[in-house]
């Protein structure tokens, strides 16, 4: 009896640690990740959440991913997260909606009186109270392109309940009430002691001192997209000796995308390249394993380096190549 008990207990705490977040948009896709490298704005930067498609359309209904209420309104068509809405929930959390054409009509009426007063200029109103409340699905507003979205979509953050801490919003969706589309991750360059090459499995690449400074090129292709990637892990001859996971990051660290991302990572409209560091010497919230220092135990004779990535969608790549030093 007692283990049956136990079972069911654990069970439910299982069930309830199941993501069941609603996405912001019905049957839309992922069209950006967490911690994606960004130059918009006045500095480059994290990006803070997920973005889901409204299929370049405006005025695509945004819901609430959970019971909430209303902490914050963003009225200002200019920022880099234009009309944004903010709720709090229950279980601790915050969800941010941004890039919003319009909100709902249940905050019509603050709307109207606040730009009657103020104008154009930004407006930033927190609310006190739990007295306007949002229930799970429903509208919140509606999608657009405010501030330097440079097309249609909503943007989603969940942050904590100080918004001290960011966290990868995909963590927290019911992923399976997402579009079904065909994806795959992929390596397209591979940068070594600040020397770029294009990658092929199984080639064998020169460094030089201790360790390494290995930075991979690496999406996942989904449709037309590149998105950026959750965790990598590198293995020396069978030895895990660098592991990130992109899953959270305090807000100190918004403004430091480089500590990540290779000086060769670029952003345009029209081009993405992320290049992802496997070495630092820094003490970095998502580096969960750092052993580089013990390379330089390794002999100089030819070993075989092992890359293993994941996104936060379930897929998995695995990648292969050899290393001597020189």
């Amino acid at each position: 009896m007692k283990k049956c008990i136990v079972f069911v207990l654990l069970f439910v705490l299982y069930v309830l640690a199941l993501p069941s977040y609603l996405p912001p948009v019905e049957n839309s896709y992922v069209t950006a990740t967490f911690l994606e490298f960004r130059s918009t704005g006045s500095v480059p930067h994290f990006h803070s959440g997920t973005d889901f498609s409204t299929f370049l359309k405006e005025g695509i209904s945004v819901k609430a991913a959970e019971n909430g209420y209303l902490v914050r309104l963003e009225i200002d068509e200019d920022s880099i997260y234009g009309m944004t809405v903010v709720l709090q929930h229950d279980d601790g959390y915050r969800t941010l909606y941004a890039h919003l054409s319009k909100f709902a009509e249940k905050t019509d009426k603050i709307v109207e009186m606040l730009t009657t007063e103020f104008g154009k200029q930004r407006i930033v109103v927190e609310f006190q109270s739990d007295d306007i409340r949002f229930s799970k699905g429903e509208n919140i507003g509606y999608s657009g392109k405010t501030g330097e979205a440079s097309q249609a979509h909503a943007h989603f953050e969940v942050r904590d309940e100080e918004e001290k801490n960011i966290y990868d919003p995909l963590d927290f969706v019911d992923k399976s009430l997402l579009r079904p589309v065909q994806m795959g991750i992929m390596i397209k360059n591979i940068v070594i002691d600040g020397k770029e090459y294009q990658y092929q499995a199984g080639k064998v690449y020169q460094y030089s001192g201790d360790f390494p400074k290995i930075a991979v090129e690496t999406y996942t292709e989904l449709a037309k997209n590149l998105l950026g990637v959750k965790e990598i892990k590198m293995y020396f001859s069978d030895d895990l000796v660098y592991h990130i996971i992109l899953d959270k990051l305090p807000m100190e660290c918004w403004e430091k995308p480089y500590d990540l991302y290779d000086e060769k990572t670029m952003m345009t409209s029209l081009i993405y390249r992320g290049y992802y560091k496997l070495y630092t010497l820094d003490d970095l919230p998502y580096v969960k394993v750092n052993k580089l220092n013990s390379l330089s135990n390794y002999d100089s004779g030819q070993y075989l380096v092992t890359i293993e990535i994941k996104d936060a969608l379930g897929n998995v790549g695995m990648f292969s190549l050899k290393l001597v030093r020189r």
